[in-house]
């Protein structure tokens, strides 16, 4: 960071309309503004670049002339964590002066979240200053008051600026610009678009440009010109974008500003691969990954506009997430409740479950369509009990063998990263003792972890850590949806209340011979004691249904149907379930569409 002499008059005029707005200083006579004009000094930041860090002495208050900054927390129970944004400091507004009332060090770091113009009043100076004028303490109280207030809770930012980058001549980075400005569009109706044409303009133009505007496109060069770079200070978001069949390493040589040393902050990457008229091969998505330098990534067809809808929307906040929890038959809901929200036209842009809400959440991500899902579902689990494989009970009582080639064969050799839509499932890792929240991998091997019920199918093994059922733990992964920050969660969870009894007259365990005489001469009654499996299952579930209400707070729109009367394990229920799922799914939009969450749902 170095010091510039303020000699340019367009500078001087952007500190003018600065200290017209700077609450410490509205209140000056004009020479008391002028003699404390004499004493502030120019800083040029580029964005991204740190003004001052946590811990480090207070010695001078700024005023911001151009450009933007950030207020940063570091998180001390989260060290490996990005820092948490808690202000944004626009042009007219100081920064750094609770330190430097309280003689304290900086409890923040602060750095340039645009290329910005800062100028600075040494503590001398401003000691000097608020003897003379003690008028201008409490306009300076009041503004701290404000910050705090805004950045007493922890948020998350949504970018609002983006440079797309592509990686290569041949990508195709013009056609894609336009149809993301467009998608944008159909979000907020005032997008601008900026090309190289920009390069020379001053801080105050973009910073007009991105005050007028909702959205901001940069369209970088495909190598690292002066307007790339610029590109890259400027954007919230870096989006790179390639071919998805595209063998050639990157040509963007800056590593994706990853090489900028002591950067305070390093702002969201995002890969997008680009698809002409098929789907991700199975294994083909991962090795473009780079070994996770990107916080996400997402597969568009050019062919299917509905793609760069939801491009648009996992961008910039207003996503649709729907999160399904397990539940056994009665998961079968799940089904009825996708084909009401696609009925009503609400976009599901990302999904993710446990068990077996995982399965029909990557059925979702695969783009199958509400016949498909059905058909296949009648097949695996009601034509064909996939329960029936039974085995000596040395781990399980079923091999799960039937399971596993059930899954085998609907998903292929597909990985999770392959999926068009963006999908997580949740396993419970005995060897951590924690729930794991997978998104990346073969598909069929996690979802066959999640459904690995204790006892009744074989757990999962992978890298030396038993992997089962999700339900263990995290049945209804609502906050780990939430986490992902994205947009709304839509949460359909599934009640597993009464989903055991005995009879009244059951008191003590069955013989054998009681076993034998209820098969001979009562074979078609049902038993007054649940089976060993219905015992495991909703054992598995106990766990995780003690912090119910807390997942189901979590989400924005909660889709609980009634299902106390379908049993755990009655496959034939299947109809009857998917039925359930989209009347009450139909009911609960209904009630939602006057509400807040209802509006976002339905313009989304």
């Amino acid at each position: 960071m170095s010091v510039v002499e303020p000699a340019e008059d367009s500078a001087r005029q952007r500190l003018h309309k600065a200290l017209a707005r700077a609450p410490l200083f509205a209140d000056l006579e004009p020479h008391s503004l002028a003699a404390i004009e004499r004493e502030l000094s120019l800083l040029v930041l580029p964005g991204g670049a740190p003004l001052f860090r946590q811990g480090e002495p207070a010695d001078a208050v700024y005023v911001v002339a151009s450009g933007c900054l950030g207020v940063f927390r570091h998180e001390e129970a989260e060290s490996a964590e990005e820092p948490v944004l808690m202000a944004e400091i626009p042009p007219g507004n100081i920064v750094g002066e609770m330190s430097l009332l309280s003689h304290s060090q900086r409890t923040r770091s602060v750095a340039a979240l645009r290329d910005s113009e800062v100028w600075r009043l040494a503590r001398p100076s401003f000691d000097k200053m608020t003897a003379r004028h003690p008028e201008v303490l409490p306009a300076l109280m009041r503004n701290v008051a404000v910050r705090n207030a805004e950045g007493s809770a922890k948020r998350r930012r949504q970018p609002r600026t983006f440079a797309i980058l592509p990686s290569g001549h041949a990508t195709p980075a013009a056609r894609f610009s336009v149809m993301l400005e467009n998608a944008l569009r159909r979000i907020a109706s005032n997008v601008q678009m900026l090309g190289p044409e920009s390069v020379h303009r001053e801080p105050e133009w973009f910073a007009r440009c991105e005050t007028d505007s909702s959205f901001v496109l940069y369209r970088a060069d495909p190598t690292a010109t002066e307007w790339t770079e610029l590109c890259l200070r400027q954007a919230d978001c870096l989006v790179v974008v390639r071919g998805a069949d595209d063998d050639e390493p990157t040509l963007v040589p800056f590593e994706i500003e990853t090489a900028q040393t002591g950067a305070v902050f390093h702002r969201r990457r995002e890969l997008v691969l680009l698809h002409e008229g098929a789907d991700p091969r199975p294994g083909s998505t991962a090795p473009q990954l780079a070994g996770g330098m990107y916080g996400q990534h997402h597969h568009v067809r050019l062919d299917v506009p509905s793609d760069v809808d939801r491009l648009a929307r996992l961008l910039t906040g207003h996503a649709v997430g729907v999160v399904m929890a397990g539940g056994g038959a009665r998961a079968f809901t799940h089904i009825g409740a996708v084909k009401a929200l696609r009925a009503s036209g609400v976009p599901i842009d990302q999904v993710g479950g446990t068990s077996m809400g995982a399965i029909v959440a990557a059925s979702v991500a695969s783009r199958w369509s509400d016949q498909e899902i059905a058909s296949h579902f009648r097949k695996a689990f009601v034509e064909t009990n996939p329960l029936s494989d039974y085995t000596l009970p040395l781990i399980s009582l079923f091999r799960g063998r039937r399971v596993t080639n059930l899954l085998r064969l609907s998903f292929g050799e597909r990985e999770i990263q392959d999926l068009v839509l963006p999908f997580f499932c949740v396993t419970a890792n005995l060897t951590t003792a924690s729930a794991d929240v997978h998104t990346v991998g073969k598909l069929w091997r996690w979802l066959r972890a999640s459904v690995a019920i204790p006892g009744v199918i074989p757990p999962f093994n992978e890298a030396g850590e038993v992997h089962v059922d999700g339900g263990v733990i995290d049945n209804f992964p609502v906050r780990a949806m939430r986490r992902l920050g994205r947009g709304l969660t839509i949460g359909i969870d599934i009640d597993t209340g009464g989903a055991l009894a005995a009879g009244a007259d059951a008191m003590e365990p069955w013989s054998a011979w009681q076993f034998f005489r209820r098969l001979v001469w009562k074979r078609n009654e049902t038993l007054p004691i649940p089976s060993i499996v219905a015992i495991l299952l909703r054992s598995a579930l106990v766990a995780s249904a003690a912090r119910a209400t807390e997942d189901r707070q979590a989400a924005d729109l909660l889709i609980v149907p009634p299902m106390t009367h379908i049993d755990l394990l009655d496959w034939t229920s299947f109809d009857a379930a998917i039925e359930l799922g989209y009347r009450t799914t139909m009911e609960v939009l209904e009630k939602a569409r006057e509400t807040p969450v209802g509006t976002r749902l339905f313009l989304a």
